[in-house]
């Protein structure tokens, strides 16, 4: 088996990124891997780089590490969907990571030689169509996704995140809480139609909502306790619009995965399993998957993908 370590360079923190090659090295060395490394020059190279490394060598059975955040994770995933001799693994040196939060302690994914030693299980894939809202990209586009899609306020926050990232002293949870701080100050609601198959449709205004094959995001925020990686199913949970001093109130107990079934969100929390939604925003609507930012003001469809994606469990680390 090839191992194929892909590196963003812009993930995480510096301090992270200096440790993180020799790590990689000592690991591969001590292992006797076969292995090559690729640091990715910006935003959607990963899944240039993954493509044609699985075309030059259609055959072969190929692992690849990825090396950063969740976005460097599903760019990777975007790249060998499809592709069954492949495997993916992460390394978490990005500020969020929360797909792997699903499987148990960070620690476990970062100790790279229980990862070399470690065995692929299948899991589910989000599959999302959507049009983008700029003139450029006006045609409906399909991608995947690993972990969840997220929209209303916690889509809001990643976006300010997204504005505040160039600046040096606002990293990781620091940004995060920035970007909470702003979404406050304005706290918009949205305006969508659900459309999960097997339930009614119906119109409603959010707080926030999420669609997830996992249970995190946000950088450790429990958003839908209920979530199993590999059920075949999607879970939607959804929050109408509460008060702001309320929604502060709260926030704790949504980061701990305690909402669901608050008495204090009766009627205002709600919760499906499907396999299939649609989600038609009255206004121009943000979300997000995987922690990329996208723009719509048409219908996102969101849906479990028809093939499972083999993700790497390190050695000694619970399978789900």
């Amino acid at each position: 088996m090839k191992h194929c370590f892909v590196i963003n360079p812009a993930a995480g923190s510096g301090r992270e990124q200096e440790n993180l090659l020799p790590r990689i090295m000592n690991a591969v060395k001590s292992w006797s891997a076969d292995y090559e490394i690729h640091r990715t020059s910006g935003p959607g190279e990963a899944i240039a780089y993954v493509k044609g490394r699985i075309e030059a060598n259609k055959d072969e059975r190929v692992r690849f590490y990825a090396c950063g955040g969740d976005g460097t994770a599903s760019e990777i995933l975007n790249g060998m969907y499809g592709a069954p001799e492949t495997e993916l693994a992460i390394i978490p040196a990005g500020s969020g990571n929360d797909y792997i939060r699903n499987f148990g302690d960070k620690d476990c994914f970062c100790d790279i030689l229980a990862l070399l030693a470690g065995e692929a299980v299948p899991v589910d894939v989000i599959e999302y169509s959507f049009t983008p809202l700029r003139k450029e990209e006006s045609v409906e586009k399909t991608s995947y996704a690993l972990n969840m899609i997220n929209l209303g306020f916690d889509a809001r926050v990643v976006r300010h995140m997204e504005r505040l990232k160039n600046k040096v002293f606002l990293k990781g949870t620091g940004a995060y809480v920035a970007g909470v701080v702003i979404e406050l100050a304005g706290y918009k609601m949205s305006r969508v139609i659900f459309r999960p198959e097997g339930h009614e449709e119906f119109e409603t205004d959010i707080l926030l909502a999420g669609v997830g094959s996992g249970r995190f995001s946000g950088g450790g925020f429990d958003g839908i306790p209920v979530a199993e990686v590999n059920d075949g199913l999607l879970d939607l949970m959804m929050i109408k619009p509460i008060t702001r001093g309320r929604f502060i109130k709260l926030v704790g107990t949504y980061h701990d995965g305690k909402h669901i079934g608050n008495p204090d969100l009766e009627n205002l929390l709600f919760l499906f399993r499907t396999s299939r939604v649609e989600i038609e925003p009255i206004q121009p609507l943000v979300f997000t998957a995987d922690g990329e930012v996208n723009f719509t003001a048409k219908t996102v469809t969101i849906s479990v993908a028809p093939e499972k994606v083999n993700f790497v469990i390190p050695d000694g680390v619970k399978r789900p």
